[in-house]
């Protein structure tokens, strides 16, 4: 009950540092009063068209002053005890914005804004507050996907979606978001330009940014840029600091891409379809095409290959590629798709359930890596002053990082004993999510056992 009492009470308190939001949506037009009301410009048409689906986040981190991934009981700990010095934490809390893309809570924001988040909240148009998850993240392309943990949140209207690469320059254009924590506010400017670069160390990483010069300040980060008809352009990322009214988003046709390979159903739940779809274009025409196929998977089974050509699904012709994942990643085992593929004709593919797999199989199908129990037997044989842990040996994907030999001891937060502790560490991790493995090293040298540690981010499979 007391844990209850301070879990609630740190969600109250975080709750109190996302701003309370601002009625911005025009009345509600039931006499046709407003029909004619100068006032209702196109720019007040699209406001109050995304506002429900615009949101506030709120994220609490743990900044501490050391680190020490062993704490506690763990049998490790005697070993690390002077090498790791752990100070109090801070608690820390951040704003920021986001949009939902997908009923059933699905948000997108930047993925600064969650960066190491202990706790996220979530507050939507209507003043209610939902808690989130991380569902996937790029820290490269600046984006990630939330999911929202309450049955509440299942009919929150999603934004309108663009089509991707209909942009006009010098269009008039909406920056929503939560400015200085001041929720829901608008600021509107124009489409400055496209196609923008962003370089690192000389490297071209991206040269599809737009600018604007629509007010983009701290907290609007992963708030949506819309267009004159209410549809997201984008997701605002950034402001030149150098400079006043310039702006940048990342364009929809980018996010489109990299939610494609997040909205799938083994992301979701322990279930197997087995494609990611994507979008190319070729004579000035979009198609939706199999971008990748898991091997061994129904759709692998059923003779998808990557780079087919999908014509249709479920008799939809050309479905865009958002209709597409969001039809794939709610699929549940028996659930059936019907793809039209050129020069194969219609393939049928059915989701089945990913069946348990026991501890040795989940470490190699999870992790990519053999591995066995260090028991007090094999503890003593390799004259280890300490048993518990698995032992790496076998690396089935190169991983300059990890060695045979290694240990692994703790998957981010649980200590890793044995099988039953690394199933509990995976249990809620899906496809694509990164978990960071903790190993360590031992090596005898002049009649020592010299003991090293490492943390190696481990995308699961």
């Amino acid at each position: 009950m007391n844990r209850v009492k301070r879990t609630m009470a740190t969600i109250t308190a975080m709750a109190a540092a996302l701003a309370p939001p601002i009625a911005l949506s025009a009345p509600a037009d039931t006499n046709g009063k407003l029909k004619n009301d100068p006032r209702m410009t196109p720019t007040v048409k699209a406001v109050s068209r995304v506002l429900p689906s615009v949101v506030n986040i709120g994220t609490e981190r743990i900044i501490s002053a050391g680190f020490s991934p062993w704490q506690g009981a763990d049998p490790f700990e005697k070993l690390f005890r002077n090498f790791f010095r752990q100070q109090p934490g801070v608690k820390t809390l951040s704003l920021g914005s986001g949009a939902i893309v997908a009923k059933g809570g699905l948000i997108v924001t930047n993925a600064h804004v969650v960066h190491k988040a202990t706790k996220i909240l979530v507050r939507t148009s209507d003043g209610k507050t939902h808690l989130a998850k991380e569902v996937a993240s790029d820290p490269l392309n600046d984006i990630a996907l939330l999911r929202l943990t309450d049955a509440n949140s299942a009919n929150l209207p999603p934004i309108p979606l663009a089509e991707p690469g209909s942009l006009l320059l010098g269009e008039t254009v909406v920056a929503v978001g939560n400015p200085y924590g001041l929720g829901n506010s608008i600021s509107r400017g124009v489409l400055s330009a496209t196609g923008r670069e962003v370089s690192y160390n000389g490297k071209v990483l991206f040269s599809d940014i737009l600018q604007t010069d629509a007010a983009i300040n701290p907290g609007n980060s992963g708030g949506p840029l819309i267009n004159i008809n209410g549809e997201m352009i984008g997701i605002n990322t950034a402001i030149f600091q150098q400079a006043d009214g310039i702006g940048f988003a990342i364009p929809i046709k980018r996010l489109e891409s990299i939610l494609a390979r997040w909205m799938i159903p083994e992301r979701f739940r322990n279930v197997s379809l087995g494609i990611i779809p994507a979008e190319t274009g070729e004579n000035g025409k979009i198609k939706l095409e199999i971008a990748s196929v898991f091997p061994d998977s129904p759709a692998w089974n059923a003779g998808v290959r990557k780079g087919d050509v999908v014509l249709a699904i479920d008799g939809e012709k050309s479905p865009s590629l958002m209709k597409t994942s969001d039809r794939l990643w709610r699929m549940k085992a028996g659930n059936s798709i019907t793809l039209d593929i050129k020069d194969k004709g219609r393939i049928t593919v059915k989701a089945r359930e990913i069946k348990a797999l026991d501890g040795k199989e989940l470490a190699r199908n999870r992790l990519a890596l053999g591995t066995q129990l260090l028991t007090q037997k094999l503890a003593r044989a390799l004259e280890y002053p300490f048993h518990g842990g698995l032992v790496v040996d076998e690396i089935l994907f190169k991983n300059p990082h990890i060695r045979r030999g290694d240990i692994l001891v703790r998957i981010d937060n649980i200590p890793i004993y044995d099988y039953t502790c690394l199933r509990r560490a995976l249990e809620n991790k899906r496809n694509g999510h990164v978990v960071n493995a903790f190993f360590i090293s031992l090596k005898k040298q002049g009649g020592k056992l010299l003991i090293s540690r490492k943390v190696v981010p481990i995308t699961l499979r």
